[in-house]
């Protein structure tokens, strides 16, 4: 059995950077390695999104991990931070609409932090992922992912809209 083995980056040491006239990111380790078009995966998003943060190539290969982001110079940090929040981009559902079957999907029409949204989900039980008893973490077809914060927030209409389901 292999054994999984850990490279530790040291925050202080890495720089990141945009590649000039694109939209990829470089890091530069402090043995000299460079590797472009990197991103950067969380191990715990929802339970520690502030630590454990893995660095890999575009095709998933991971090429170390940040126990956290202590010491890192302020502009790889942003980079970093940019990053993330494009991959972690979750919008939060304030208001439900209407949440109706369509050709065998949930067509889930939402007022988000974002603005209103119309979502199509396949499956309840594969793509609504309970967080907490209030929490949840709704997976859509095109696999954006939208999140219930606090249930009992809700208005009732929205709750009566989710009791059909659940």
């Amino acid at each position: 059995m292999a054994q999984l083995e850990i490279r530790w980056l040291d925050p202080a040491s890495v720089l990141i950077e945009r590649v000039p006239q694109g939209r990829q990111v470089r890091v530069r380790l402090p043995s000299g390695e460079v590797h472009e078009d990197v991103q950067f995966a969380r191990a715990f998003p929802f339970s520690d999104p502030d630590h454990y943060i893995s660095v890999q190539t575009r095709e998933g290969k991971e090429i170390g991990m940040f126990r956290s982001l202590d010491g890192m110079s302020p502009e790889s940090q942003r980079i970093l931070q940019e990053e993330l929040e494009r991959r972690y981009f979750i919008p939060i559902i304030q208001k439900v609409y209407s949440l109706t079957e369509e050709y065998g999907q949930l067509r889930w029409d939402v007022e988000t932090d974002r603005g209103r949204r119309v979502f199509y989900v396949r499956n309840w039980r594969d793509n609504v992922h309970e967080l907490s008893p209030v929490r949840y973490l709704i997976v859509a077809v095109d696999g954006g992912r939208y999140e219930i914060r606090d249930l009992n927030a809700l208005d009732g209409r929205s709750r009566a809209w989710l009791d059909r389901l659940g």
